[in-house]
C-alpha cells in the first residue's frame, strides 16, 4: 500500500477517533469519518498487548496487504482506522481479508455492495 493513503499525524488519528463511526468483526476494528478532501486515508494499529515489535509489524503488513487488494472498491473520501484484535493472531490471511471486507461493507464504504472481495483470479499470460 502507497504512503499516499496513509494517515501519518497524531492529529489525523485523533480526528478518526473522535468523530468516527465504529464497526467490528470478531478480528477487527474498523473506526471511519468522513474527510474534508476527496482522498481516502487509512491507518492501521495493533496494540502491545498482541505480541512483541515482530509479530505487530506482521500483522500491519498482512492487513496492508488485504486492503490494497480492494482498495480500488472503496470510496473516496473517508478516513479509515484499522486496529487489530487479539484473534487476528490465529487466523489466516484469507480470512484477514474477509473480516476487513465484511467490516467495510458494513460501514458501507463500498462503491457496489455486491462485487467487492470476491475471489480475484488470477489471469497468466
Amino acid at each position: 500500500m502507497k504512503r499516499r493513503y496513509s494517515l501519518k499525524r497524531n492529529k489525523e488519528f485523533r480526528y478518526v477517533y473522535r468523530v468516527g463511526k465504529t464497526q467490528r468483526s470478531r478480528s477487527i476494528v474498523l473506526i471511519h469519518a468522513d474527510s474534508q478532501d476527496e482522498r481516502l486515508l487509512f491507518g492501521f494499529c495493533v496494540s502491545k498487548k498482541l505480541g512483541n515489535a515482530v509479530t505487530r509489524n506482521q500483522v500491519k503488513r498482512r492487513m496492508r496487504e488485504a486492503v490494497r487488494s480492494v482498495l480500488s472498491d472503496i470510496k473516496q473520501g473517508s478516513r479509515i482506522i484499522l486496529i487489530a484484535r487479539n484473534p487476528i493472531l490465529d487466523i489466516g490471511f484469507d480470512e484477514i481479508r474477509a473480516d476487513i471486507c465484511y467490516v467495510l461493507r458494513k460501514a458501507r464504504l463500498f462503491y457496489d455492495a455486491e462485487r467487492p472481495c470476491a475471489k480475484k483470479e488470477r489471469h497468466e499470460t
